[in-house]
């Protein structure tokens, strides 16, 4: 069985958290829509999500440690602070799925962020194979309200956090503690030898410029998009690059099925 964990942030450190719990219950409609139903969703937070999302499958643990104090004046160390709130939750929820499911396998998934329906059944169809886990290579860029989403074609998991499927025995790698507490979704190589392979298909939706990210704010997607001056050398080299590794798909009726996917007001 798999078991999503989906660390949620603080009212306190929202800034819209109406908004934000209309990601949060998208984000969990879009996991409970696995074809094989054996998997289970554990979701740390502080507060409950105004209007959460209800199944049998989904449980809300609300952790017991303190919401981190930022300064809004130090951008480096208030994002160190923010990911450590997260690593914590993912750390709570992992604790507490291992207490109370049979879990084989597990996957982190931002609370903003959606998911491809056939992950339960390709990881639970493989079971006997004993393989350490699968990390996103492949997956999708999406900006709140547009109609299109952009698949990047490789190294998604350096980019968005909901990539990872992993033993349950190896979940503590994926937790670094130095130089400061961290969930490393970059991780590929483990221990012993082993590494995570990659998933073969598209698997994340990794929504951006929503207005609650830690990393892809909207000025930071801005400043992205507008690091080249126009008609210079870098900004063709950037035009090219973005062509070959992006491609843009259209959102229509598959897939909003294939993620269980539908766009918020």
């Amino acid at each position: 069985m798999i078991c999503f964990l989906v660390p949620v942030k603080s009212k306190k450190l929202s800034s819209d958290w109406d908004k934000f719990s209309e990601l949060v219950k998208r984000s969990l409609k879009s996991i409970n829509g696995q074809k094989d139903r054996d998997f289970q969703i554990v979701v740390a937070c502080h507060e409950l999500p105004t209007k959460k999302f209800e199944h049998p499958q989904v449980h809300y643990v609300q952790v017991d440690f303190d919401v981190p104090q930022l300064s809004n004046e130090d951008w480096e160390k208030d994002r160190q602070l923010k990911e450590g709130d997260k690593a914590n939750k993912i750390q709570f929820a992992y604790e507490y799925a291992i207490a109370n499911f049979n879990v084989d396998y597990f996957m982190v998934v931002d609370s903003d962020d959606c998911i491809q329906n056939g992950i339960s059944k390709y990881v639970n169809s493989r079971l006997k194979e004993n393989i350490p886990g699968w990390y996103v290579n492949k997956g999708y860029f999406y900006t709140e309200g547009s109609k299109f989403a952009f698949m990047i074609r490789s190294n998604f998991n350096v980019r968005c956090g909901t990539c990872i499927i992993i033993k349950k025995e190896l979940f503590p790698q994926i937790i670094q503690k130095e130089p400061y507490l961290y969930y490393f979704h970059e991780t590929i190589k483990l221990e012993n030898n082993l590494s995570l392979v990659p998933y073969p298909k598209p698997a994340a939706l990794y929504s951006m410029a929503n207005g609650e990210n830690h990393y892809m704010s909207k000025s930071k997607v801005s400043n992205l998009v507008n690091q080249s001056k126009y008609f210079s050398l870098a900004y063709f080299q950037s035009i090219y690059s973005k062509l070959t590794r992006y491609r843009p798909r259209f959102i229509g009726n598959g897939f909003k099925k294939s993620f269980n996917f539908y766009n918020i007001n």
